[in-house]
């Protein structure tokens, strides 16, 4: 077939299919997954979606924590009792597991409780940021959408005071995800 010139090409083309490439390496992969997931969960974007990225980042970041004998995870943390720890981790984990898997549970349906992704994605980035030391723009976003939205469970005190004066008035912390949304527009 004889193309004539700047006419588009279609059809398949093995060489031109695969030759696109981008070089990264696992933190790169892990920072990439939880931009794009705090992305996905500030525009209220597909839950489903949304928990397996940020799965698929948190399973890279704890793995290069243990491996470099960071500590910090949820997963590790000594408030889990330990005789829990086996159930606590399957519940964790029975999400990913099972957007990822069917070969024992094809023929079944997942209740999923998508609210705790988010307290995941936080631990993602806490481990992030302990392997990294690298705080980006998105992740800066999170982290202070985060504390507005739970002073009681973090609280960076340089940054309380400010944010004490942002959360008064504010009765529907609805508006914190629009704050969020307004600032990662900004990028």
């Amino acid at each position: 077939m004889l193309l004539k010139q700047g006419e588009p090409v279609y059809g398949f083309d093995a060489d031109v299919a695969f030759s696109a490439e981008v070089i990264v390496d696992k933190m790169e992969a892990a920072r990439l997954q939880l931009e794009s997931s705090i992305t996905m969960f500030f525009n209220n974007w597909d839950v489903v979606s949304q928990n397996t990225l940020v799965c698929a980042a948190y399973g890279i970041l704890y793995d290069l924590a243990r491996q470099r004998g960071v500590k910090g995870s949820i997963k590790d943390s000594p408030l889990v009792d330990p005789e829990e720890r086996k159930d606590f981790l399957n519940g964790m984990n029975y999400p990913q597991n099972y957007f990822k898997h069917a070969d024992r549970d094809g023929e079944t349906k997942l209740i999923f409780r998508y609210h705790g992704t988010h307290l995941l994605l936080f631990d993602g980035l806490r481990l992030f940021i302990l392997l990294d030391g690298k705080v980006t723009r998105k992740l800066r976003v999170f982290l202070m959408w985060f504390q507005l939205r739970y002073p009681d469970l973090f609280c960076l005190p340089s940054a309380e005071e400010d944010l004490k004066k942002i959360r008064q008035g504010v009765e529907d912390p609805e508006g914190f995800m629009k704050l969020a949304r307004a600032l990662l527009e900004e990028d």
